[in-house]
């Protein structure tokens, strides 16, 4: 248990610093956080690449739990959408979450097809 508890801070690690990054990068797309975007719907696609794989144990712990854990962020997107809806930037605010949504699940979507095959 201790060994995959490391493995997992290990993924934390390189989650957060690679959402770091990555957001950082990626400007806003006519006022969408694209940044947040574009963490969820990769996170969501590897997520789905690993759940519906056969990758197993502490692997598949350091990097769901871990590394896309800390990547993906739920909470940014809902603190960034609330700024949009506060900002009084409706038609943002609601593109952002009907991106974040429907991208997602699409994400999940396509790495279903791709490991069934």
């Amino acid at each position: 248990m201790a060994y995959e508890l490391i493995l997992i801070g290990i993924g934390g690690f390189i989650g957060a610093n690679l959402r770091y990054l990555f957001s950082g990068v990626v400007p806003r797309i006519n006022g969408i956080p694209a940044g947040t975007l574009s963490v969820n719907v990769i996170g969501s696609f590897i997520l789905a690449v690993l759940t519906f794989s056969s990758v197993e144990g502490s692997l598949r712990y350091m990097i769901s739990a871990g590394m896309l854990g800390s990547f993906t962020t739920f909470s940014t997107f809902a603190y960034e959408s609330f700024r949009l809806l506060d900002e009084g930037e409706n038609k943002y605010f609601l593109m952002n979450i009907g991106l974040n949504l429907l991208l997602c699940i699409l994400a999940v979507f396509l790495a279903h097809i791709l490991i069934s095959k």
